[in-house]
Order: structure tokens, then C-alpha cells, then sequence
């Protein structure tokens, strides 16, 4: 846990107690008096307090939330402050990187949901590198394989036709009075957004949207428990603070994300999780909204603390979609379908491992075929094989000597062949 900085103030009447804790879920925060012993625990924070004198809680105490509203920018001369701006610009993150305070302790408190732990000390600009270097780290063959041959284990998920692909759909969307409610309770704000940060903002969107679509399909449209961890992992944006500049940059991260990170790591899954994509995005603004507020509520009741990942972009993309042209999304819909992600696009050299197992499967069949024909041609051999005679009792006195004679011929040449037999018998 981390204790929050805190200010303590007081006039004649009242304690004031000031708790800096910006990433704490306020929903799921405890505020205890017990005389002079003050507590508050958020997770990740916790503080405990030991005042000089007991505190009276009474009809007048309260708790109110403020607003952080960023940065603060000492007031220096105008270039020494543009170029303080800037260098805390190199190492932002967030919704549209505006967030610039240092994130070193929270990064390092929760390491099962940022791979990147201290961006404040990564630009922006390496950090598509170190992901792909971690991606190929953690990139496993094996899996890869196992996955691609077993085409049962994934013939369900391929099949699978997403919810809103389903032909009874309704694309006439309405929120539910819950859907509605978390709408309310967002802050009415104006993003003033560049083109470059606008078109940076909608290629976070892609990824995110990307990691929804492949645990419907994955899931059958069934979310689960894991269900927030998949849409965590497979967005660089939210994993990474990973920012795009193009449509085709940010999709082949989550085609190399998919095949690295969850339980199913197939190429033509991830071609389908890309149709779902389009598809979600051509019904429109208004059902991008709700399947946002989808992932909001999976990341608040989310029990490993997921919650910072709707306050570090899911709410402001809620707040800044609502104020989005329809057209956007029709566009980019557009823009997403035309782009043709191939096996060699990926980096993973998958043309090559699957060449290679090709080669090993065909060499593995030429073995079983050869052992195959080996058993064969000795069924063939087997000894005490007879045609059935059928004899007189006189031909059968006449031939006896010289069945005696040739018996001890006979004899030799079963007991070779027996032998022969039992030897490839051990050997096999």
C-alpha cells in the first residue's frame, strides 16, 4: 500500500485533513474517526493518523472530492516555462497524453496491469520499441503451433457470430437506466485536441476496441472474470502508453498482442476479431459509447484494481466520444477495413515457423509410412502358414516318408523365420 501526501489545517471549530490520492476509487473508499486516531484507506493507499487531540464527528463533518486539475507550472519566464512543458510532455500518458505527474510508485504497485512501469522516464516515442522487444520476449512457438494444428480447440471461437453481428440485432441502441446513470455522473468537459493528438486519441480507441471484440468472441459472447485482464492485455495503449500514428501501426499491435499474450493465439482469429472491429464501429457512436461503459463497469468491479484504467483514459473517452460526429466513426470504420494485415506484417516470422513444422510434419509422415510398410511386408512373412490338404488315407501312407524326410528341413527354416520374427518384435 502507499501513503498519500496529506496537509492538515485547522481554524477554531474544525480539522481539515487533505488526502492527495489520485488513482484511488472513491466508490470503494474508508474514512474511519475514532477519537484522536484519524484512517483512511483507498486502495493502493492507505494512511493512518495520530492526532494531539480527540476529534468530535458530528452532523457538521464532511467529506468533499476536488478535482485535480494537472500540472502545476512554477511561473518562470516564458521559455524556461514552454520548455518545462515540453519535457514533461516527452514523458506523458493517458487520454490523449495529458497527464504528466510523476507514476513511478503507482506503476510499480500494480505490475500485473502497466508492462510499462516508469513512463515518466521512457519517451514516448521508444515505447512501441520496448513492447515489441517484450512482445518477441514472450512470443511462444510452441503455442503458436499447438494452436494453428488444433483445429478443433479453436473451431468454436471461430465460428462464433459477435453479438452485434447476429442477424436479430437491434441496431436501434438504447442505454439502460445503469448505462445512463454512469453518463450522468461524468464531468461536463471540452477537450481542445490537436488533429495529431485527435488522430492519436481515435487509435487508442482501436486497440481498446480491438481487446473487446476478441473476448466476445473468445467468450462467445459470455464476458467473464478474465475478461478484463484480455482487454487490459491486448491493448497496448492501456498496457503500454503506447501511442499510433496510423491505423495500420495500431493494428498490427494487436494482432502481434493476440498472439503472444491470451490462451488463443491464432492468425485467423485475429482476422476475424478485425471484421468484428468494423463491424461494432459501422453500427455507430452510440453503441461505441455503450460498449465502453461495458469495460468501465468490468474495470470498476475488477479485483485487481483495474479501476485506474478508467481514470487514466476509459472516462475521458466516454466524456469525448459523446461529443464525437457520427461520421468519425463511419470513417474510420472505413479506414479499418481496407487495411490488409499479413502473417509477414507481424515481425514474429510466422511464414517460417509454419514452413518449418510443414517440413517436420511431412518428414514425421514419411517415417510412419515407411515403419508402416516395414510391419507390413513382415505380416506377410508370418511362419506356420499352410494351405489345407485335403488326401486319401493310401496318398497319405504313400507321402509320410517323405514328409518325415523333409521335416527336419521344414524345422530349420521355421525356427529362422521365428526368430526374425521376435527380434523386429523387440525392436519395434
Amino acid at each position: 500500500m502507499l501513503t498519500p501526501r496529506f496537509k492538515l489545517s485547522q481554524d477554531e471549530n474544525h480539522v481539515f485533513i487533505t488526502v492527495h490520492a489520485p488513482y484511488t476509487n472513491i466508490g470503494e473508499s474508508e474514512i474511519d474517526i475514532d477519537g484522536e486516531n484519524f484512517l483512511f484507506v483507498s486502495s493502493p493507499y492507505f494512511l493512518r493518523l495520530r492526532l494531539p487531540g480527540k476529534i468530535v464527528e458530528n452532523d457538521r463533518s464532511k467529506v468533499e472530492m476536488l478535482e485535480e486539475d494537472g500540472v502545476n507550472i512554477s511561473d518562470n519566464e516564458d521559455d524556461d516555462k514552454a520548455s518545462v512543458e515540453e519535457e514533461c510532455n516527452k514523458y506523458s500518458y493517458g487520454f490523449a497524453n495529458k497527464i504528466t505527474t510523476d507514476f513511478k510508485d503507482i506503476g510499480e504497485e500494480f505490475p500485473q496491469i502497466f508492462e510499462l512501469r516508469v513512463p515518466e522516464r521512457v519517451p514516448i516515442e521508444e515505447r512501441n520499441e520496448l513492447r515489441e522487444k517484450y512482445e518477441n520476449h514472450k512470443f511462444s512457438s510452441d503455442h503458436y503451433l499447438a494452436d494453428l494444428y488444433e483445429e478443433e480447440l479453436l473451431a468454436p471461437h471461430l465460428a462464433v457470430v459477435t453479438e452485434w453481428c447476429a442477424p436479430d440485432f437491434n441496431k436501434e441502441i438504447d442505454f439502460t437506466d445503469e448505462e445512463v446513470s454512469i453518463l450522468k455522473e461524468l464531468p461536463n468537459k471540452h477537450y481542445l485536441l490537436s488533429k495529431k493528438e485527435q488522430k492519436q486519441v481515435f487509435m487508442g480507441l482501436v486497440d481498446i476496441l480491438y481487446g473487446y471484440c476478441y473476448d466476445k468472441r473468445t467468450t462467445q459472447n459470455e464476458s467473464n472474470v478474465e475478461s478484463s485482464w484480455t482487454i487490459n492485455k491486448l491493448s497496448p495503449t492501456l498496457s503500454c502508453f503506447c501511442i499510433f500514428k496510423d491505423t495500420k501501426e495500431v493494428l498490427i499491435a494487436c494482432y502481434r498482442r493476440a498472439l503472444v499474450f491470451p490462451i488463443f493465439r491464432n492468425f485467423e482469429l485475429c482476422t476475424k476479431v478485425h471484421k468484428d472491429l468494423v463491424a461494432l464501429l459501422k453500427i455507430g457512436k452510440k453503441y461505441v459509447i455503450k460498449c465502453l461503459i461495458s469495460i468501465f463497469s468490468m474495470f470498476n468491479l475488477n479485483t485487481e484494481a483495474r479501476y485506474i484504467l478508467n481514470q487514466l483514459y476509459i472516462k475521458d473517452y466516454l466524456i469525448f466520444l459523446q461529443k464525437c460526429r457520427a461520421e468519425e466513426f463511419d470513417q474510420l470504420a472505413n479506414e479499418i477495413d481496407d487495411i490488409v494485415i499479413l502473417k509477414k506484417d507481424l515481425g514474429l516470422e510466422l511464414d517460417e515457423l509454419e514452413a518449418a513444422a510443414e517440413m517436420v510434419k511431412l518428414e514425421e509422415t514419411q517415417i510412419m509410412e515407411n515403419e508402416m510398410a516395414v510391419k507390413m511386408a513382415h505380416m506377410s512373412l508370418l511362419p506356420g502358414l499352410k494351405k489345407a490338404t485335403y488326401m486319401s488315407s493310401d496318398e497319405t501312407d504313400e507321402s509320410s516318408d517323405s514328409d518325415d524326410s523333409s521335416s527336419d528341413s521344414s524345422s530349420d527354416s521355421s525356427s529362422s523365420d521365428s526368430s526374425e520374427w521376435d527380434s523386429d518384435d523387440e525392436r519395434s
